[in-house]
């Protein structure tokens, strides 16, 4: 195998990826994009089909933009997605451009669950955050690759302690707060930043250990 890609180069126009291209295999846990790339959600790792080397990676960015080139070098080029109309403005704070509103399956083609939702997306950054349900009002900033990363590990490691019983949910959160130094309200791991979210798995292991 070719050593582990973690390019995290910016985000591609998704559109091309949707109905027809996306095949879930052994119940979901895998999805075969284009019959060329593997990718396993749970995990964001992804392996070449077919291909000799093969190539594999992490992350649903990487794996996208080599589908991005491999499409580009077959003739067949992925379209831009077409942004939706709205007349809120927003910001990406990564470089400070406007983002745009796109629908889910834009940003997740392999998630038919998010085809109704919204997403505002900076490309350029490959960033996006997702929006209420059923308006155009963003949860938060926009993350990138790393944050999202950031996030799924602070949720793999402070989840289980309301899911397991150690605290009720509202006082796992309140005590996650306190830990954090960060008023309750403000205690939601989709809204924290870079620096919270790697402090999170740190906290719950000092405390419970590593809980599966």
């Amino acid at each position: 195998m070719s050593a582990l890609k973690q390019a995290f180069g910016g985000q591609i126009g998704l559109g091309g990826f949707g109905e027809g291209n996306v095949v879930k295999l052994d119940g979901g846990q895998r999805m075969r994009l284009d019959d060329k790339v593997d990718f396993w959600p749970r995990t964001q790792a992804w392996c070449t089909v077919g291909i000799e080397p093969p190539v594999e990676g992490l992350g649903m960015s990487s794996m996208l933009a080599f589908l991005k080139q491999a499409r580009a070098n077959a003739g067949r080029p992925v379209a831009e997605p077409v942004a939706r109309e709205s007349a809120r403005k927003v910001t990406c704070n990564y470089c400070g451009k406007p983002a745009q509103l796109h629908g889910g399956l834009d940003v997740y083609p392999d998630r038919k669950d998010l085809e109704d939702r919204q997403f505002w997306v900076c490309w350029d950054c490959d960033a996006w955050v997702g929006c209420h349900r059923d308006s155009d009002l963003p949860f938060g900033e926009l993350a990138n690759e790393e944050l999202r990363h950031a996030r799924r590990a602070a949720h793999a490691a402070f989840d289980p302690v309301w899911q397991q019983g150690r605290m009720e949910r509202p006082e796992a959160y309140a005590w996650l707060a306190s830990e954090l130094g960060i008023p309750r309200e403000a205690c939601q791991i989709g809204l924290m930043g870079l620096a919270s979210c790697r402090r999170v798995p740190d906290i719950v292991w000092e405390k419970f250990g590593h809980l599966a």
